[in-house]
């Protein structure tokens, strides 16, 4: 297809600013939570405000995708982002900080929605799992940057650093985008008749977008409270930053080798069950392990936690055909937006009450764990419409 590198690079682009922007109060907030007064509460409610306005907009704009420019919208999402960062990066108080936040989180909601539609309605078959690789890693990669580079500079040249990096990330990654991609062919409309999601393609979304959301739920909680856990065992900030970023680091080698897997015939289910067992004893097992083991439980939490990524991001690829893809993505969204807007406060909650790190720690694998039972009842669902000949089997 022509121009699908250059596209693939500005989605890898995006998706890294995408991460820094998510990332930029967990690493200021070493110098972000005393300079505001902030509670470990209060500082999972910021870190979950990215996602809450996709509680309100997601299912709307599914319905209106079809008749929306993908590309523009992205664009305009980005935007937002980069305009509630530099927000965030000028408040004098909490009520600013978190307005900053909210403006970010109308423009996340644009970009993951979009650019998920522009990836499956562009790449089908065997080429899917490639193509949601590269989408899927720039996510973990900008987050990893961003947490090893940026708590040091926040401690030597003031919180609001962070912030900026990631506006400028989100600036250079607009510009990306605006030069390699073009409006994407457009789906044919639907049949007279078809163009409401079945009860089945419901039930498949839910599970799909709620298995979602505690993936991204195990990785946002561990991304925002292995450092502050790390930091209370004994090692200092920038260790502990350096030691969560090999966590996605690895990504750059477990999400290629995980998609080529996912290919094989019969490897999807033994990778997903094994990797995901592992990643979450690794997860549990990180408050209790001695402190110098850190670095290397998180590294090998990554490895296996990633490998399998690709297959829960195609997972709505295969649970609704393109003619109804945007419809099906709303629903599917309203699942990881309630996760992602919930878990961390959730979290910060367990911090507040349990005294600690720890049992934010202890939430992050437990919610792996939850999403491999709703992966298993997702594979159950399809296997049936399978077996009964369904027409709205995709």
């Amino acid at each position: 297809m022509t121009g699908t590198v250059p596209f693939l690079a500005a989605v890898f682009a995006v998706r890294a600013a995408l991460g820094a922007l998510f990332q930029a109060p967990g690493a200021a907030g070493p110098v972000l939570v005393p300079e505001f007064g902030l509670d470990w509460t209060q500082f999972g409610t910021l870190v979950g405000l990215f996602w809450l306005p996709g509680l309100v907009l997601v299912y709307p704009l599914g319905l209106a995708a079809g008749r929306m420019a993908d590309r523009t919208g992205v664009l305009l999402g980005l935007g937002f982002l980069v305009a509630g960062a530099l927000v965030c990066a000028a408040a004098s108080e909490p009520l600013l900080l978190f307005g900053g936040r909210l403006l970010m989180g109308v423009g996340t909601v644009l970009v993951i929605l979009l650019l998920t539609k522009m990836m499956q309605d562009r790449f089908q078959g065997a080429d899917l799992f490639p193509a949601m690789a590269v989408y899927v890693l720039g996510w973990p990669i900008g987050i990893a940057a961003a947490q090893a580079a940026l708590p040091a500079m926040a401690l030597r040249l003031g919180w609001q650093f962070p912030f900026l990096v990631a506006a400028l990330a989100g600036s250079l990654a607009f510009a990306a985008l605006s030069l390699a991609s073009r409006p994407g062919p457009r789906v044919p409309a639907p049949a007279p008749g078809t163009a409401r999601l079945s009860g089945r393609e419901v039930r498949l979304m839910c599970l799909a977008g709620a298995c979602w959301a505690c993936v991204n739920g195990t990785y946002m909680v561990l991304v925002t409270f292995a450092p502050p856990l790390l930091v209370e065992r004994g090692l200092g900030v920038a260790e502990a930053g350096f030691a969560t970023s090999l966590m996605s680091w690895v990504n750059i080698l477990a999400v290629p080798a995980g998609a080529m897997v996912a290919r094989r015939a019969g490897a999807v289910r033994p990778m997903v069950l094994v990797c995901i067992t592992g990643a979450a004893a690794l997860a549990a097992a990180l408050p209790f392990a001695p402190v110098g083991w850190g670095a290397a439980i998180l590294a090998a939490h990554g490895l296996l936690y990633a490998l399998p990524i690709t297959v829960f991001s195609a997972l709505p690829a295969m649970a609704v055909p393109p003619a109804r893809r945007a419809q099906g993505l709303g629903v599917y969204f309203i699942f990881f937006y309630a996760g992602c807007t919930g878990f961390p406060p959730l979290a910060g909650w367990f911090a507040d009450s349990f005294g600690g790190a720890r049992a934010p720690v202890l939430l992050a694998a437990a919610l792996l764990m939850a999403a491999l039972v709703l992966f298993g009842l997702f594979r159950r669902e399809v296997a049936r419409g399978a077996a009964s000949g369904r027409s709205d089997n995709p």
